[in-house]
């Protein structure tokens, strides 16, 4: 066997290692690639799961929401108080952008109509609700302060009594420090 044979037979074998290295890659590829299609389609069921059951309850809530059964009670029972306030967040909202929905139709109002220009409801602003835990503080009354006159001032010679800016006595004529 001789040194050209030799050679032939060493990239022989590498060259079969590099196919085989190929192939490997190639397969772990391949196997990622379907491991990730599994993956996504095991998600995506299970986000069709998780929306057919918020269906099932958003539409027991508004069947049995005035009379649930014991185990919703709470639920139900958060939800409503959830909502409400949220209702009062959504007019704390418009109050500071002088805006409001319609009571009648839901159109944008803007403070200072008198009545809605989509359906003609009497327009009514009240007063930015009070929401319990955010702006419920009761604001306390700033007191004035008490405006005290200045301390009198008397001249040092005759004792007679100066304005605040004199700088000298109008009635002896001493200069006042």
């Amino acid at each position: 066997m001789g040194f050209m044979d030799s050679v032939k037979g060493i990239a022989e074998k590498v060259s079969g290692t590099v196919e085989s290295g190929v192939k490997s890659v190639t397969d772990s590829t391949k196997k990622m690639g379907e491991k990730t299609k599994v993956r996504n389609e095991i998600n995506k069921l299970e986000s069709e799961i998780h929306n057919a059951y918020f269906i099932i309850g958003k539409r027991y809530f508004e069947k049995h929401s005035e009379a649930p059964e014991e185990d919703y009670i709470a639920p139900i029972s958060d939800i409503k108080s959830k909502t409400e306030r949220i209702e009062k967040f959504k007019l704390l909202l418009a109050s500071y952008e002088d805006k409001q929905p319609c009571s009648n139709c839901g159109a944008e109002v803007v403070k200072g109509q008198k009545f809605c220009d989509k359906c003609g409801t009497k327009i009514e602003f009240p007063e930015p609700p009070v929401i319990e835990g955010f702006n419920d503080a009761v604001q306390q009354p700033v007191e004035p302060v008490p405006q005290t006159e200045p301390l009198k001032r008397f001249c040092t010679n005759c004792s007679a009594e100066l304005e605040p800016n004199q700088k000298f006595c109008d009635k002896c004529g001493t200069k006042i420090d």
